[in-house]
C-alpha cells in the first residue's frame, strides 16, 4: 500500500512538473530545417515571448546536422542571443550535435521577442580558395530544436491582458442586443485584429457576452 500511494504521489509531481514548462519546437514555430551554406553564414529565428512564461532559467535546445564532409575539427558554430555571443565551440564528431543553453532575463529583447541566431565557420580543406565554392559546406539547424519554457503562474494572474493575445485571433463575438458599450468595444477590436493581422477578421452574435475569439 505504501508503495502504491508513493507512485501516486511520484506520477503527481511529474505530471504538475510538465504543466509548469511548455516545450515549442522551431517547426512549431513556422521554421523547417534551416540549411546554412558555405565558409561563413548565419541564420536566425525569432520567438515572441508571452508574459506566461519565465524567461528566466528556460532551456533552448538546439539540434545541429553538419556536413560529414567537414573538417570538423576545424569547423566552428557560434550562438547569438539578443545580439550577444552566448556560445561558441567546435564542431563535435557527433552526427547531430545538441546545444542546450540556459536563458536568462538579459536573452530578451525589451519587446519580449528571443532573437536567435546560429553562425558557422567552417572548413572542409585545406584549401580555402576550393573551399569556396564547395556545396558540401553546410550546417542545418534541425526543426525538432526547441524552446523548454517555465511557466510564470504569477505572471498568469497579473499580467496577462487582451493586447497580449491579439495577433492570434481571427474572430469577434457580440451580444445579439448591444449597447453602445458593446458597439464601441466591438469597433475597437476590430481594429486592433486588423493591425495586427492582414487576414479576414469575422463577427458573429451571441446571446451571453461580448468575446474574442
Amino acid at each position: 500500500m505504501n508503495k502504491f500511494f508513493t507512485l501516486l504521489a511520484l506520477v503527481f509531481l511529474l505530471s504538475k512538473a510538465s504543466l509548469a514548462q511548455s516545450v515549442v519546437s522551431f517547426k512549431a514555430l513556422g521554421h523547417e530545417d534551416d540549411a546554412i551554406y558555405g565558409m561563413s553564414g548565419a541564420s536566425s529565428f525569432y520567438a515572441k515571448i508571452s508574459p506566461v512564461y519565465e524567461i528566466n532559467g528556460s532551456k533552448l535546445v538546439l539540434y545541429l546536422e553538419p556536413s560529414q564532409a567537414l573538417i570538423k575539427d576545424h569547423s566552428f558554430i557560434n550562438i547569438i542571443i539578443n545580439n550577444k555571443p552566448i556560445y561558441s565551440a567546435r564542431l563535435t564528431k557527433d552526427s547531430i550535435q545538441k546545444v542546450t543553453i540556459t536563458l536568462t532575463r538579459q536573452d530578451l529583447s525589451a519587446d519580449k521577442f528571443l532573437k536567435i541566431q546560429v553562425k558557422t565557420l567552417l572548413t572542409i580543406s585545406d584549401d580555402v580558395c576550393k573551399d569556396l565554392d564547395n556545396p558540401a559546406m553546410w550546417l542545418k539547424v534541425k526543426d525538432y530544436s526547441y524552446l523548454s519554457l517555465i511557466r510564470n503562474n504569477k505572471a498568469a494572474a497579473t499580467e496577462i491582458n487582451i493586447s497580449n493575445c491579439f495577433e492570434s485571433k481571427r474572430a469577434i463575438v457580440y451580444p445579439a442586443e448591444p449597447s453602445l458599450h458593446d458597439l464601441k468595444a466591438v469597433a475597437w477590436a476590430y481594429s486592433r485584429l486588423k493591425k495586427a493581422s492582414n487576414k479576414k477578421i469575422m463577427v458573429f452574435i451571441n446571446r451571453l457576452s461580448t468575446a474574442i475569439a
